[in-house]
């Protein structure tokens, strides 16, 4: 599903931040990736975030999804 493992030696891989990417997103793909995780479609979550960053692993999928429940939370 995800890389298990990251090449840390990479600068890529150590400068990798989820979320400061999905902050970079046009509005329409920020929607799509909220859709599919509020409107319980996790399987279409996960495949737009490989999509969208081939380098991001699952911590970083549950990373994403933590930080846009805290948010839906807060604008409440």
């Amino acid at each position: 599903m995800y890389a298990s493992t990251r090449n840390t030696s990479s600068p890529a891989a150590l400068s990798f931040n989820i979320i400061e990417n999905f902050a970079d997103l046009t509005p329409k793909r920020k929607m799509s990736l909220c859709d599919n995780l509020f409107n319980g479609e996790r399987g279409a979550f996960e495949g737009t975030i490989r999509i969208l960053w081939p380098q991001a692993t699952g911590a970083d999928a549950h990373k994403l999804e933590k930080f846009l429940m805290l948010l839906q939370k807060s604008a409440r």
